[in-house]
C-alpha cells in the first residue's frame, strides 16, 4: 500500500508527463484541428484562361499549339501571399480542389475558302448517296450570280469542280444534255491548266452517249423508222461536240465515221418508206436536213436531190388521182380543189429542185386532170363552168402539139356554147323591156371574150363567138 508521499509523487510525475506532451503537441502537432484554408485566386486570372480557350477555338484551322490548353489552377496561376507566418505542414497532404467550370466551345469560324471546298465535298457526298436532284439544287444555288459571296466558290478552280459534280448528277438523272452543258460551263470556268481535265470528261461523255444512240438505232428501231435517223443524227452531233473538246481523240473520230456510214443509207430508207405511205411533207423535211448537212457526200447529195424532186411529182400525182376519182364519182368540186392544190404545190417548187424533165412530167399530169374536168363539163352542157379548168389546162399544155390542139378545141366549143346560151338569155331580158340590163350583160360577155384572147386563144378560134355577140348588140341597139 502506497504511502501518501508515494501517491503525491506519482500524481506529480503524471502531471509532468502531461505538461511535456502538451509542449510537444504545440511544437509538432500530429494532426491539425482545422483544415488549412487557402485563398481563392483573383477573378482576373480565370477570365484570362477563358479567353485563351476562345482564342484556341478561333485558331483551330491554323494553330500549332497543343490541343489541351492550361487550366485555371495550373502552376502559372500564382496564389496571393499570406500575411500569416508560415507553418511547417506535412508534405503529403493536399487539399481537394473544386472542379473548374467547363467553358462552352463556340461554333467554329470557317474561312470562305473552306466553305467553297465544303460545298464541293457536300455535293459529291450527295452524289454518292444517289441524291442527284439535291446535288443539282445545292450546286446551282451556289453557282448562281445572285448567290451570297460567302457561299460562292472562291475561284474558277473550285467552280469548275462543282460544275463537274453537277454533270455527274445530271447523268444520274438521265439528262445527258444537262450534263454536257455543265461540263461546258466547267471548261469555260476552269483555269487554263485545268481545262484539259474537263475537256477529257466531255469527250468521254460524248463517246458514251453516242455509242448508246448508235446501238439503239440498230437494236429496237425498224429500218424505215424516222427515229432511227434521229438517233444517228444525234449521235453524230454528240461526236462532233466531243471532237471539238478533244480533237485528237481516235475513238471519237472512228465512231463518227461509223455514224456517218450508217446515217446516209438510213435517210434514204426512211424517205422511201415515207413516199410509199404518201407522207410527202415528212419525206421532204428529212431530205432538206440531209442536203443541208455539211458532211453529206456528193454522191449521196445527187441521190437525195432526185428523191426530193420525186416527192413533188409523187404528191402531184396523188392529187391528180384523187381528182380523177372525184370526177368519176361526180364530185367535180372536190376534183377541182385537188387539182388547184397540186398546182399551188408546183408553184412553190424552185427550178433547181425540180429538173426540167421532172417538171414536164408534173405539168402533163396536171394538164390531164384539168383537161379531163373541162371536157366533162362541156359534154354536160356546163359551158361557163368548163372555161376555168380548160384555161388552166391550156397554160400547162406547154409546147406539146397534141395537148395544145385538144385543149384549144375544147375551149372553142366551151366559148361558143357559153356565148350562144348567154345571148339567148340577154334577148329575153331585152324583150321583157329591160334594155339597160341587157346592155350590161352583153358588155360582160364581150369583155370575157376579149380576155380569152389574152389567155392564149386567137381571134380566128373565137371568130364564131365574137360574131354571135356582135349580132346581139345589133338586136338590142348596142353600138360597138
Amino acid at each position: 500500500m502506497l504511502t501518501e508521499e508515494a501517491l503525491i509523487f506519482v500524481v506529480a510525475l503524471g502531471a509532468l508527463g502531461l505538461v511535456v506532451l502538451g509542449t510537444l503537441e504545440l511544437l509538432w502537432p500530429s494532426k491539425p484541428r482545422h483544415p488549412v484554408r487557402r485563398s481563392t485566386p483573383p477573378a482576373p486570372a480565370v477570365a484570362s484562361a477563358s479567353r485563351r480557350v476562345d482564342a484556341a477555338a478561333e485558331r483551330r484551322w491554323r494553330s500549332n499549339r497543343p490541343r489541351h490548353a492550361a487550366s485555371a489552377h495550373d502552376s502559372h496561376v500564382r496564389r496571393p501571399q499570406s500575411t500569416e507566418p508560415s507553418r511547417p505542414v506535412p508534405p503529403f497532404k493536399r487539399v481537394p480542389r473544386a472542379r473548374p467550370p467547363q467553358p462552352v466551345e463556340p461554333a467554329p469560324l470557317e474561312p470562305v475558302a473552306a466553305r467553297a471546298v465544303s460545298i464541293v465535298d457536300r455535293c459529291f457526298t450527295l452524289y454518292q448517296e444517289h441524291r442527284y436532284a439535291d446535288v443539282v439544287t445545292v450546286a446551282t444555288a451556289a453557282l448562281a450570280d445572285d448567290a451570297p459571296a460567302a457561299r460562292r466558290p472562291a475561284d474558277g478552280k473550285e467552280a469548275a469542280a462543282l460544275w463537274s459534280v453537277v454533270a455527274l448528277a445530271q447523268q444520274g438523272l438521265g439528262d445527258q444534255a444537262g450534263a454536257r452543258a455543265a461540263l461546258e460551263a466547267a471548261i469555260a470556268t476552269a483555269p487554263e491548266t485545268d481545262r484539259v481535265t474537263y475537256q477529257r470528261q466531255l469527250a468521254t461523255l460524248a463517246l458514251g452517249v453516242a455509242q448508246d444512240l448508235i446501238a439503239s438505232a440498230g437494236a429496237h428501231v425498224a429500218p424505215d423508222s424516222e427515229n432511227r435517223v434521229s438517233a444517228l443524227r444525234e449521235a453524230l452531233a454528240w461526236l462532233e461536240g466531243g471532237r471539238a473538246a478533244a480533237p485528237g481523240d481516235a475513238a471519237l473520230r472512228e465512231l463518227a465515221t461509223t455514224a456517218e456510214t450508217l446515217l446516209w443509207p438510213a435517210y434514204e430508207q426512211v424517205v422511201m418508206a415515207l413516199v410509199q405511205r404518201q407522207e410527202f411533207n415528212a419525206a421532204r423535211r428529212l431530205l432538206r436536213e440531209a442536203l443541208e448537212h455539211e458532211r453529206l457526200p456528193s454522191a449521196r447529195a445527187e441521190t437525195f436531190r432526185e428523191l426530193f424532186s420525186g416527192t413533188f411529182a409523187g404528191e402531184i400525182g396523188q392529187l391528180t388521182a384523187q381528182a380523177i376519182r372525184s370526177m368519176q364519182d361526180a364530185r367535180e368540186t372536190e376534183a377541182l380543189g385537188a387539182l388547184e392544190r397540186a398546182e399551188r404545190l408546183l408553184q412553190t417548187v424552185h427550178d433547181e429542185a425540180l429538173p426540167p424533165k421532172r417538171r414536164e412530167e408534173v405539168d402533163r399530169r396536171l394538164w390531164w386532170g384539168y383537161n379531163k374536168l373541162g371536157l366533162r363539163r362541156v359534154e354536160g352542157g356546163a359551158f361557163e363552168e368548163a372555161l376555168d379548168p380548160l384555161l388552166r389546162a391550156l397554160r400547162l399544155a406547154g409546147t406539146a402539139p397534141d395537148r395544145q390542139s385538144e385543149t384549144r378545141a375544147a375551149l372553142v366549143q366551151a366559148f361558143e356554147g357559153w356565148t350562144e346560151a348567154s345571148a339567148l338569155a340577154i334577148r329575153e331580158v331585152a324583150d321583157a323591156g329591160d334594155r339597160e340590163a341587157a346592155i350590161v350583160h352583153s358588155d360582160k360577155l364581150w369583155t370575157r371574150l376579149s380576155t380569152a384572147l389574152e389567155e392564149g386563144l386567137s381571134e380566128r378560134e373565137l371568130a364564131g363567138a365574137f360574131t354571135r355577140v356582135r349580132r346581139l348588140f345589133e338586136e338590142i341597139g348596142r353600138e360597138r
